[in-house]
């Protein structure tokens, strides 16, 4: 295998936006080294925006809380060390984006046949952190629900079908425009059928821990910057409102005609990615104001690089994400590279952060965050130095809702961020968005794709308001209601 330099020595520093202070990377950056110079782009009108957030379509007490934080801890405060500079941790998927960018690569692999994988090697790939005991596990055929199919006979069939496509010259590392006839083909639509189905599947029946990296081995076979370019190629096709940028609810359907282990499976899948200019404007305010934004991702980390590129997110330092080990030819194997970091994903973004940007900051932990769901819970609630959580809400059922909960109830109290902090606790902040026009709104509902009415907060969510309401600290009723049994406690780092 390739050797990773150590974490602990710097690479040559980016340049970063607004003439900030150049900020030392390290060796880890160099990785996936054919996209670090798009964390640097800035775009002519983005050089002249104002150091605060501006516009109208955040909510009107998610940016006044914003606003009120960047002039309490960035560089106008009369506290502000920049010798000590501070740094915020962004999640990438649905909370930077609307959407999920690998989600939407999966699809445009399956469409195209981007794959870099022998047939003879597609079952060990698909079968990879898998225990053999967990292979006839069931997961519903029609989207996790009806007849149940085993992770097993869909492997199979998608091996069957990957073979038949691969030796008729389909196949390719960068991926084509299929032919009409082969798009009407059985081995086709079953392909992706089963393809998008096992990622269903395998997400709902294994631990996140084997969930997370399966996905990741997709990109087997290929380089940082062959993943990075088939990112970019996705991202200007479903990132762009003229192309595949729909809004909608795509399908698989195994076709009728031929026999497979598996048998039928459908499954549907959000078409369209977006990182809004609100986004945009809050990273851009982040650097204005003197703390280094980061993105720690579940993601693939070239995958989310790219996305940083197309949509010119500005100001980025770098990316911390999900990174496979790279084998001598300098491609991707299907193993996890721990050597690097943790997963980044659960507590394992915590551990990523401590490992790879902290040591880079004298120790300190991040000083604002942002996430939408279960896998950023331990980074948006572990770290002492934390002030201020921005919450995309998407009405989660998990432990996001606890961290929902405790914005809603901070407003309803009329909790400032001063008042937050002086409690030596965070000030956590909603914001809504409308999904189905891929766009944040001023309140905190949210408009999930499909659905006509706004959601705003789970039954999960009320429950914790409602120990809240009834006396308990926010410690006391993250340490209740977590669903994590090795849960480290709030702001314990």
């Amino acid at each position: 295998m390739k050797k990773m330099k150590s974490l602990c020595m710097l690479s040559t520093a980016l340049t970063i936006a607004l003439s900030t202070n150049l900020m030392p990377i390290p060796a880890y950056a160099q990785a996936n080294a054919a996209s670090t110079t798009a964390m640097s782009h800035l775009s002519a009108h983005q050089t002249a925006a104002s150091p605060y957030l501006q516009s109208a379509n955040w909510d009107p007490d998610a940016k006044n809380n914003i606003n009120d934080f960047l002039k309490q801890y960035g560089k106008q405060s009369p506290n502000y060390d920049k010798k000590n500079k501070p740094y915020a941790t962004l999640d990438f998927d649905n909370t930077t984006s609307i959407m999920d960018v690998e989600e939407q690569l999966m699809i445009w692999q399956l469409d195209h046949l981007a794959f870099a994988i022998k047939p003879d090697k597609l079952a060990e790939i698909l079968q990879s952190g898998i225990s053999p005991d967990k292979l006839n596990l069931t997961y519903g055929a029609n989207d996790g629900s009806g007849t149940q199919v085993t992770l097993q006979a869909a492997i199979d069939d998608a091996v069957k079908d990957y073979t038949e496509l691969y030796s008729k010259g389909l196949v390719t590392k960068n991926g084509s425009e299929i032919p009409a006839d082969v798009k009407n083909s059985f081995a086709y639509q079953d392909f992706r059928a089963k393809m998008r189905w096992l990622y269903d599947a395998v997400s709902e029946t294994m631990d996140t821990s084997v969930s997370y990296p399966w996905v990741t081995y997709w990109f087997t076979g290929m380089t940082p910057k062959e993943i990075f370019d088939l990112a970019y190629t996705c991202d200007s096709y479903y990132g762009n409102s003229q192309k595949g940028q729909t809004w909608t609810v795509g399908k698989y359907t195994t076709p009728d005609g031929e026999e497979r282990a598996a048998g039928k499976v459908d499954v549907s899948f959000k078409q369209g990615i977006t990182v809004t200019p609100e986004v945009k404007e809050l990273y851009r305010s982040l650097a204005a104001n003197g703390i280094d934004p980061w993105i720690v991702s579940a993601s693939q980390v070239d995958v989310v690089k790219a996305a940083v590129k197309y949509f010119e997110i500005p100001n980025v330092v770098n990316v911390v994400g999900m990174t496979n080990k790279i084998a001598k030819d300098g491609t991707y194997i299907n193993e996890y590279d721990y050597d690097l970091h943790a997963q980044t994903q659960g507590v394992g973004k915590s551990l990523s952060i401590e490992k790879v940007i902290r040591p880079l900051y004298h120790g300190q932990g991040p000083i604002f965050c942002a996430m939408d769901s279960q896998g950023d819970f331990n980074f948006c609630t572990e770290f002492k130095d934390t002030k201020a959580v921005l919450i995309m809400n998407r009405q989660r059922k998990d432990d996001a809702a606890l961290c929902a909960a405790i914005a809603a109830f901070e407003q309803k109290k009329s909790i400032s961020l001063l008042a937050a902090n002086k409690n030596n606790d965070v000030k956590y902040i909603l914001q809504g968005r409308n999904e189905t026009i891929g766009q944040l709104w001023p309140e905190e509902n949210t408009q999930f794709l499909g659905k006509t009415s706004k959601s705003f907060l789970s039954e999960r969510a009320l429950n914790a308001i409602n120990d809240l309401d009834n006396g308990m600290s926010i410690a006391q009723m993250l340490a209740k209601n977590t669903k994590l049994k090795d849960y480290q406690g709030y702001k314990t780092r």
